[in-house]
């Protein structure tokens, strides 16, 4: 993803009662939102990621994704299309080594409000955590907090695709075909 951002979602697009493969798309698209409106990200490093999540009441899970460049910029793009469909605010700035996102973003009836806090190097690890309240209340939350922390595991794997993502109990899945399937896909380039 060049120098551009370490991708991520608007972050209030995270509901909860989301199977865990759209969330963790999103949660993957979470660090791109702001990034038309701010600075950049940092690039993350090309090859394997192991992505460990922890949203409220639910078990940590752990991923691992195939990334390089064009992934990272297809994945921005869609997290920026998908803002401007939803999100009446999306920013992201830097303060000192961190970077702070906020959303407010409309999910059907429900407008998620979020701030989150984002950290490290974006080349060998990073670390998250995204506070968000729903008003009125989605699927009887009205708040939930997600925790991420990323590190780079080396080279992708022999067989792995850029964009091949793997997750416990179903299996390997492609993102860019998923992203390229779902509305507000990324234009092609």
């Amino acid at each position: 993803m060049g120098a551009r951002s370490a991708t991520l979602l608007p972050t209030g697009c995270v509901a909860p009662g989301r199977s865990v493969v759209t969330v963790f798309v999103a949660l993957l698209l979470v660090l791109a939102a702001g990034t038309a409106v701010a600075q950049d990200l940092p690039a993350r490093k090309a090859g394997l990621w192991e992505i460990t999540m922890q949203v409220t009441n639910s078990p940590s899970q752990t991923m691992r994704q195939c990334i390089d460049e064009k992934t990272d910029q297809q994945m921005q793009r869609f997290g920026q299309g998908l803002s401007q469909q939803q999100c009446t605010k999306n920013t992201m700035q830097r303060d000192g080594d961190r970077y702070v996102s906020e959303s407010e973003c409309k999910l059907g009836p429900t407008v998620a409000t979020s701030r989150g806090v984002f950290g490290g190097d974006f080349d060998k690890a990073y670390r998250g955590e995204v506070d968000t309240r729903y008003v009125p209340p989605m699927a009887g939350m009205s708040q939930s907090k997600m925790t991420m922390s990323a590190k780079w595991a080396g080279a992708c794997p022999a067989g792995w695709k850029p964009g091949d993502m793997e997750m416990p109990g179903m299996g390997r899945v492609n993102v860019n075909e998923m992203m390229s399937a779902m509305p507000g896909k990324p234009p092609r380039k």
